[in-house]
């Protein structure tokens, strides 16, 4: 769904002399071979750089939300390291006065977004890679919380937030009454959709048991698949929406179109949770993709948006509220 969303800021320009200023001095005696601006991503500006006879390539990650998410990014990063792959931080700069944002350098993690290879996986790779990634999450949501909430670059949740019919129904009624939200969804299909958090939200409850910690942004784009034929995950990425919420924050996200469309992958998704011992409830695909109102919410909500995101957050919450 993302792939022709266009970005929200602009690239920070940076030429092999601005990228060796930032990470030469953690390499003494290296020089930049190459540096390769890297496509995707709608707010952050990442290069891929290489130096002159170090094996690997590394990742300049410039920060354009400011420090706060990229705090947040990089302790989920080391909580996580060794139980799931995830980028490696090797240096973080809370603020660089030639590019105005916080940056880091990362190892780079080589593989290909799932996104972009969903259309030509074999059956039987996929459903692998599926249980991969379902056992993935499953490690990832046994961190957990007394409470639901976004999350500060401690870990601690700031901002609870109600995840229930009721929490819905009035985080609805903010975006689509009282903010931008109505206005660039339509009176009528506002209408429809809170109709529709009313008449269904109590589904909600059955995924509400444990705060976890969630990606915020699980898609096809921020899972990276390595390379072979044995289905492995090389990592998963951008970590910068992290919050404390429901699983199916993280399931809802991932099975957007055009990943929704294969059953196959949905069901190895829930094996792979399963075995890994994660907790499904039933119709877990219908809470998911109720929960994942909240995120299309949070969009049709900001100040600056697109037409592109605003309509595919429309044909989303149409097929959702008419199925």
């Amino acid at each position: 769904m993302k792939e022709h969303w266009p970005r929200y800021t602009a690239v920070v320009k940076l030429d092999a002399t601005d990228v060796g200023r930032l990470i030469l001095p953690l390499f003494p005696g290296r020089t930049i071979a190459s540096v390769e601006p890297i496509k995707g991503g709608l707010i952050n500006t990442n290069l891929k750089v290489r130096l002159a006879g170090r094996p690997g390539a590394l990742l300049l990650r410039v920060y354009q939300r400011g420090i706060a998410p990229a705090k947040k990014e990089m302790a989920v990063c080391r909580l996580l390291g060794g139980c799931v792959p995830v980028p490696r931080f090797l240096h973080f700069c809370p603020e660089d006065p030639l590019i105005g944002h916080p940056y880091a350098i990362l190892e780079w993690s080589e593989g290909v977004e799932l996104q972009t290879l969903f259309a030509t996986l074999a059956k039987d790779r996929l459903i692998a890679l599926g249980a991969a990634i379902g056992r993935m999450l499953a490690t990832v949501h046994r961190f957990t919380f007394d409470k639901f909430g976004g999350l500060d670059a401690d870990l601690n949740v700031v901002e609870p937030i109600d995840l229930d019919r009721k929490g819905l129904i009035a985080y609805l009624k903010q975006t689509f009454v009282q903010g931008p939200g109505g206005t660039r969804l339509g009176a009528e299909l506002s209408s429809a959709l809170l109709q529709f958090a009313a008449r269904e939200g109590d589904m909600l409850d059955a995924w509400l048991k444990q705060p976890c910690l969630v990606h915020g942004d699980f898609n096809g784009w921020n899972i990276l698949v390595g390379p072979g034929e044995d289905c492995a995950v090389a990592a998963i990425i951008d970590w910068e929406y992290a919050l404390s919420a429901t699983p199916a924050f993280d399931f809802g996200n991932l099975l957007r179109p055009p990943l929704d469309s294969n059953p196959e992958l949905a069901a190895a998704l829930a094996q792979g949770y399963r075995e890994a011992g994660g907790k499904l409830p039933a119709q877990w695909q219908r809470i998911a993709r109720l929960a994942d109102i909240y995120a299309f919410a949070d969009i049709l909500s900001r100040p600056t948006t697109n037409a592109v995101v605003v309509a595919d957050a429309k044909t989303a919450i149409a097929k959702l509220i008419t199925s």
